[in-house]
């Protein structure tokens, strides 16, 4: 009688199986981080209008995306941020007395959910 039998090295297996995802990843991550860098780039003036995507004015958002992948023992993360102070502010918008004391009426200028929408992974983002 023939008969085959397969053995998976568990470990092995598995170390090869998470660096193929997070090389993946990593690619996935340039291509969000580049297309978050596009949506910011249009020049300013004039300025942007409620609802469109925020133009440039120092470049300092444009340069802030980054990435990082990590390695768990289950999973493999993708996180895609930024550091600037200001980004959830003309993603969401801002009414209210802000901490130097200014009142402001600032509308959404959205730029994260359109591009991740429109991205390859579409609306099956995970949220934080």
């Amino acid at each position: 009688m023939a008969a085959l039998r397969i053995r998976i090295k568990k470990r092995a297996f598995t170390k090869r199986v998470k660096n193929k995802v997070e090389a993946n990843l990593k690619l996935l991550g340039q291509e969000l981080r580049g297309s978050l860098q596009v949506a910011v780039d249009d020049p300013y003036p004039p300025a942007s209008l409620v609802g469109d995507r925020p133009h440039r004015r120092s470049g300092d958002l444009k340069r802030g995306f980054k990435f990082v992948t990590k390695q768990r023992l289950f999973s493999v993360d993708l996180r895609v941020f930024t550091n600037v102070v200001y980004a959830l502010r003309l993603e969401f918008g801002f009414v209210g007395t802000d901490r130097l004391g200014r009142n402001i009426n600032q509308g959404p200028r959205p730029y994260w959910r359109p591009v991740l929408t429109n991205s390859r992974i579409g609306p099956k983002v995970a949220r934080p």
